[in-house]
């Protein structure tokens, strides 16, 4: 199977696709309201919906031991918005215009208008773990709002850093995007009463996956074509942020072509990864990352062979080949 085909991943999820169904239908009451002003602006960000790959890690972390229930899809729904969230304030803090081929919501509304939506759904999420009747899956999303700001935190205060170390930016990708794989891997599997050890290896899996997503983000942000994508380009450079390919160049790069990286990064214009990209290919920056995202899903692979040899298994090894491919 191409699992990076978006089709491919859809006929991959259809086992599921009733229990997607009734995470959607949470989504929708958790965002309902009276307000029409708020109507207006949440009906926007719904149009931001991915493929839904943290919902359906949580569904499939049950399924695998045994049960999927009505709290399954309340973590779902959870884990979907602290997401939706993240992407309304990362479009403020990269000046994005575009997100899946939609205007982002401060191009469209203005930053604070923005700031307080995204607020608005974190407060959502708060309140709907506190009503969650798993007290571990209550406290542990409440904890995953606070990692992934901390992560968000840290990247912004790492800009312009030249010579930030890997272990700063693995710190960075694990807590602002891995962290959220983790927990729904890890909150599926506790409701449906799987072993603290069979949780802490999904919760493993989801941290080298969801780290290997945001590498193969971070090459798409310099290689990738905005069409195909469907969301601002450039952003990383044109914010000064040290990515893991970016990280590699520098270490490879002779004095000149480090300096023009290093001017890229100093101009800050998006399309300066136009001029970067032949010096990326020049030292095999590109390819040095990827082949670390290979290198985490083939660890990340290795933890399920200790887990129940049910189908969901196999699910969840295709959708690590699918962070790989992804083109989009």
């Amino acid at each position: 199977m191409n699992s990076g085909n978006p089709s491919a991943l859809r006929h991959l999820l259809d086992p599921i696709r009733s229990d997607l169904v009734s995470v959607e239908e949470e989504i929708a009451r958790m965002l309902s309201t009276r307000s029409d002003a708020l109507r207006t602006l949440l009906e926007h960000v719904s149009r931001f919906a991915g493929k839904r790959l943290r919902p359906a890690l949580t569904l499939l972390a049950g399924r695998m031991f045994g049960r999927v229930d009505g709290e399954h899809y309340r973590v779902g729904a959870i884990v979907e918005l602290i997401h939706t969230a993240t992407l309304v304030h990362d479009d403020i803090l990269d000046e994005s215009s575009m997100r899946r081929r939609v205007e982002t919501i401060n191009n469209k509304v203005g930053n604070e208008t923005a700031v307080l939506l995204g607020d608005y759904i974190f407060a959502t999420c708060f309140k709907e773990a506190a009503l969650l009747e798993d007290r571990f899956a209550s406290r542990y999303l409440s904890e995953i709002v606070a990692i992934v700001c901390r992560g968000e935190i840290l990247q912004v205060h790492h800009r312009n850093d030249f010579e930030m170390t890997e272990e700063v930016y693995f710190r960075i990708i694990e807590e602002k995007t891995a962290a959220l794989y983790a927990a729904a891997l890890r909150c599926g599997a506790h409701i449906a009463h799987a072993s603290e050890e069979q949780g802490l290896a999904l919760a493993s899996f989801g941290t080298k996956i969801g780290s290997a997503f945001q590498i193969i983000d971070d090459i798409l942000d310099l290689t990738g074509e905005e069409s195909a994508v469907g969301k601002s380009l450039g952003t990383d450079i044109e914010k000064a942020k040290m990515t893991l390919p970016l990280m590699r160049l520098r270490d490879a790069a002779g004095m000149a072509d480090a300096s023009q990286l290093q001017e890229a990064l100093t101009r800050g214009k998006a399309d300066a990864r136009r001029e970067l990209v032949p010096i990326l290919e020049k030292y095999g920056a590109i390819q040095s990352a990827r082949e670390t995202a290979f290198q985490l899903v083939d660890e990340a692979r290795q933890l399920l062979d200790g887990l129940p040899d049910v189908p969901e298994r196999a699910y969840l090894a295709h959708i690590a080949d699918y962070v790989l491919s992804r083109d989009r």
